[in-house]
């Protein structure tokens, strides 16, 4: 078995929550950290997240048993998982609007790059903050 690779950033949760781990589309995963933990909190939220990945948690659908598993809880045997395919269409939806996202500033980025190499940076960056501050359709 291979290392996954991980990406790791530290970020201000709006919430509580102490770390969150996202499966990315090429195999590797990105790790979120809550910046407002103390460094202890950071580091113990950095290997639960690992815990999650070398688990295979990706794998499996029932997030109740998995974060019972993680944390050495057991399961009462009346358990009933949380349906997790009424999420799966709206995930859809959401890596959807994501590729359409990247491909529209793909192209805005091209079309940056031709107009930076046709007028130079100055006259560039002049005509980009008029239509900032004048057009309505920016």
């Amino acid at each position: 078995m291979t290392t996954p690779d991980v990406n790791t950033f530290l970020v201000n949760f709006p919430s509580p929550g102490k770390e969150m781990v996202v499966q990315n589309e090429d195999g590797s995963y990105t790790v979120l950290i809550n910046a407002k933990l103390s460094q202890d909190g950071q580091v113990e939220a950095y290997e639960h997240a690992l815990k999650h990945i070398d688990s295979g948690d990706f794998e499996k659908s029932d997030v109740q048993s998995i974060e019972s598993q993680a944390h050495g809880l057991k399961v009462p045997e009346d358990f009933i998982p949380a349906p997790v395919n009424i999420y799966e269409e709206r995930i859809k939806q959401s890596k959807k609007k994501r590729k359409k996202i990247q491909k529209a500033l793909r192209e805005k980025e091209k079309e940056a790059a031709i107009m930076m190499e046709l007028y130079g940076p100055e006259l560039y960056f002049r005509h980009i903050e008029s239509k900032w501050l004048y057009s309505e359709d920016m």
